[in-house]
């Protein structure tokens, strides 16, 4: 799976949306297993959404990284726990996600899904255009990762 572009949607009145048809198509037409998981992004104002195969492998990454014997790594554990929620999709691809997480990333209304390789984020339309308004453009962070080097 290579999840990408941007699609528009809206919420309903009791927090649900539609996964988009091209997402849906990406995992061979249905959501594998019935259940996606959904993660507060550590760093953005924004969701995560990982088909649960690949959540899983990011799971078993992230605890082979800790040690919960380790008082601060535990708490980390406690953490990542506490901002991850597998939920069941429907045939008709219509998500109920959970308000908290709702609330905490500011998703009120009108969303954008954006693939982002394996997993694709769901931000607030105002959020994701502050974030895309702030730091460098595409053009710049393109060139200076991949750009030809000056140096000689």
């Amino acid at each position: 799976m290579d999840f990408s572009a941007e699609k528009n949607a809206t919420l309903d009145e009791k927090g649900r949306v539609v996964l988009p048809a091209d997402y849906k198509n990406e995992m061979g037409g249905s959501i594998p297993g019935g259940q996606l998981a959904i993660e507060l992004d550590p760093y953005e104002k924004c969701l995560n959404i990982y088909p649960l195969a690949v959540w899983e492998e990011q799971l078993a990454f992230l605890k082979s990284k800790l040690n919960r014997n380790n008082r601060e790594q535990s708490r980390l554990l406690d953490l990542i726990y506490r901002n991850f929620k597998v939920i069941q999709v429907p045939d008709s691809c219509r998500m109920n996600l959970p308000n908290n997480f709702l609330e905490k990333v500011s998703i009120k209304k009108d969303v954008v899904f954006v693939g982002q390789g394996e997993r694709i984020r769901l931000w607030d339309v105002g959020e994701y255009e502050a974030y895309l308004g702030a730091g460098e453009g595409y053009g710049e962070l393109f060139g200076k990762y991949f750009g030809n080097s000056e140096e000689a």
